[in-house]
């Protein structure tokens, strides 16, 4: 555990077991049977002590290598943390006398450069070795320019720094039991620890609660396309089980857990219809979401919130009120643009080995573990996903409701109204420039 918002880890270790998420555990007999060592993946040898590092070679028996840094927007250099950390960790997990299991937490787009994703390592656009050497010997300038040629068709730096932890893996893991673990787009809990759980805004989730809290309009989608989800608890399960499994088979595996395909359309007219339901006071506007195809549309549309954006910087300008939506608009559409590659492209994946694992279950493990997909209720689920984003990443008591709906009512009538001004104002600018062409060629 690292240091982080201004608290030590111990500190943050004190507060982690107040999480919603524990609530149905005895929390101070969990807290006695877990240590915590501080560390942080960004520093040499992992920020370890000497003495937490011999207490890790002596006692650890199981490695689950899950930490990383999953902002899509990263530079190379901020990326190459995933790898070294990676590097660190493996060639740590190799001097543990007792282990039995190295698991690696990768992502199923890891090589999205393919269309069919098969659950093997494929080669890496660049050795992850060869890449560590450059990082270290090079500015972010000329890193961009060096690696132009082997990266310039991958979609951002985070997928890249997994592809090629999984090379460095298959490179230095020889000898360890290894799992390799590719989720797709993880997502609320649908079961364990409680229903509907997320703490985190990352990725598909992001675009969820931009959407619900009314300050993403419109996505920039294909409407055919259909995304890969799967529950977070779905993923913990599987990560145990391939543990086990690989644990007694002793070579490495890859798992690709990818969930349920379900229209990105599909999904999120189902999560609008939920708005409703759950609204929040925390509303910045009207919940409109919608999806087109069209680029004309969509850059029309974030040009009208933009326009939206500077007029309520201006309002709170004159109220001498801080200002920032302008701001957070531009951040929006810089993540929506980072994130269009996976909304308008679908992939297939095989599964061989995910369901080789499932079917050597018995049926009392299935049901203590269970991490197939195909008897999920998805109306069903979205709607946990929904109440769950108002209750513990938004943190709101269902007792504030009756307050949301109402604030929800008087967004409404504010979009239609701004929607319709500027529509009349792009009617009078377009008449305006009609009439002055007429009256130039009309003389």
């Amino acid at each position: 555990m690292r240091a982080k918002h201004g608290k030590n880890p111990q500190q943050r270790f004190d507060d982690f077991f107040d999480n919603p998420c524990f609530e149905n555990i005895n929390r101070k007999d969990f807290i006695s049977k877990v240590s915590f060592i501080g560390g942080d993946c960004k520093k040499p040898d992992l920020g370890l002590k000497p003495e937490d590092v011999d207490i890790l070679k002596n006692e650890t028996t199981c490695v689950f290598h899950i930490a990383a840094n999953v902002n899509f927007q990263q530079t190379i250099k901020e990326s190459s943390y995933n790898v070294k950390a990676t590097k660190e960790m493996i060639t740590l997990a190799g001097k543990m006398e007792k282990l039995k299991i190295f698991v690696y937490v990768s992502t199923a787009y890891s090589n999205c450069l393919n269309n069919h994703i098969r659950d093997e390592i494929y080669q890496p656009p660049i050795k992850a070795q060869a890449f560590l050497d450059l990082v270290d010997s090079c500015n972010e300038d000329d890193l961009e320019n060096t690696l132009l040629a082997y990266l310039n068709k991958w979609p951002n730096n985070y997928v890249v720094s997994k592809c090629l932890s999984e090379d460095l893996i298959k490179s230095l893991a020889i000898g360890i039991p290894t799992a390799i673990i590719r989720p797709a787009i993880v997502t609320n809990t649908i079961k364990e620890p409680i229903p509907g759980y997320i703490d985190n805004y990352h990725g598909f989730i992001g675009l969820v609660v931009g959407g619900y809290m009314g300050v993403i309009q419109t996505l920039y989608v294909k409407k055919e396309v259909q995304m890969n989800l799967v529950p977070a608890d779905v993923v913990c399960n599987c990560i145990l089980a391939a543990a086990w499994h690989t644990a007694n088979c002793k070579t490495l595996t890859v798992f690709n857990c990818v969930g349920k395909k379900i229209s990105l359309e599909k999904s999120t007219n189902l999560m609008k219809s939920f708005y409703w339901e759950f609204p929040s006071v925390k509303y910045l506007w009207y919940q409109k979401t919608s999806i087109t195809d069209s680029k004309f549309w969509y850059n029309v549309n974030t040009f009208r919130m933009l326009i939206l954006a500077y007029c309520i910087d201006a309002i709170f300008l004159c109220v001498k009120k801080p200002v920032g939506a302008r701001k957070l608009c531009k951040q929006i559409t810089n993540q929506l643009d980072s994130l269009s590659y996976f909304t308008s492209r679908e992939w297939s994946f095989s599964e061989d080995n995910f369901m080789n694992l499932w079917n050597k279950m018995g049926d009392r493990d299935r049901a203590i573990f269970p991490f197939h997909v195909d008897r999920i209720d998805w109306n069903e689920y979205l709607h946990k996903c929904a109440l769950g984003i108002r209750l513990y990443l938004l943190k709101e008591p269902i007792t504030t409701l009756p307050q949301a709906k109402k604030k929800v009512k008087i967004l409404f009538a504010l979009h239609y109204t701004t929607v319709a001004l500027f529509y009349y104002f792009l009617y009078l600018l377009f008449e305006f420039l009609i009439n002055k062409i007429y009256d130039k060629y009309s003389v």
